[in-house]
């Protein structure tokens, strides 16, 4: 049988909406393919082996839980560059996507350095970015749903995005495109929980995962999952359709 080991890091300071059902939401996938999954919770001064696990998980934090993060992250900055190289799988939602850039800008006018892995800036924003998003991808037929809640836009991005903006925001306001997409890491700012609300991007991302790993892959479809799925579907298209019909009546 095998063993895909995850890394839920910082999973007591970024967890600001629930990210954990994320790993809840993965971990169901996998083990639906027979494979045995351990999850290790680790956080700050934690020692952490990063050549022990097959994927990292980082989910979305508060203002101050960022900084306490930030600075925990930039002490193993070799460690994530060294795992990133390797092609190890990486899932990163919310703001901890603003941790992989190469700095992150303050209103203040602070400059912090981050990892970077990607060529983009993030800056902070004096508005709030929030609402239903939904997405599309090349990699699926099905559309991407989910939730932002933001307060930092990203600039200068040369690297592959993981998203086509279909409705909402991608890296600043009237940007077409969102997320992050190279090698094996996958970083949107959708809240969601992304996994728990999109199981064919789930299989999808499972599916790389098994084959990364040389293992047999057989779809596996979810129902309860899918009528949960295309029941928001339906919603979220009836609360557009009433906000035109508002917009014309007014």
């Amino acid at each position: 049988m095998e063993t895909i080991k995850i890394a839920h890091l910082y999973y007591d300071l970024m967890n600001l909406y629930g990210e954990h059902g994320n790993i809840l939401a993965l971990r169901h996938h996998l083990e639906a393919h027979k494979v045995r999954v351990i999850t290790h919770y680790l956080s700050i001064e934690d020692e952490i082996d990063f050549s022990k696990y097959d994927i990292f998980y980082i989910g979305s934090g508060n203002k101050e839980a960022f900084h306490l993060v930030l600075d925990d992250v930039m002490k193993r900055k070799d460690d994530f560059i060294n795992a990133f190289k390797k092609k190890k799988f990486f899932f990163i939602t919310g703001n901890a996507l603003d941790l992989f850039g190469k700095s992150y800008h303050t209103l203040e006018g602070a400059k912090y350095e981050t990892l970077g892995f990607f060529s983009y800036e993030t800056h902070e924003t004096d508005f709030r970015i929030v609402g239903e998003q939904v997405y599309e991808t090349p990699k699926l037929e099905h559309e991407i749903i989910g939730f932002q809640n933001r307060c930092s836009t990203m600039k200068f991005v040369s690297d592959p995005h993981l998203f086509d903006v279909k409705v909402g925001t991608g890296y600043v306001p009237k940007s077409l495109v969102e997320g992050i997409c190279k090698n094996h890491f996958y970083g949107t700012y959708l809240l969601g929980p992304l996994f728990i609300r999109n199981p064919y991007f789930t299989e999808y991302v499972v599916s790389e995962i098994l084959k990364f790993k040389k293992t047999l892959y057989t779809p596996y479809v979810d129902e309860l999952e899918i009528k949960a799925y295309e029941e928001y579907q339906k919603n979220l298209l009836h609360e557009e359709l009433s906000e035109k019909n508002e917009t014309k009546e007014n």
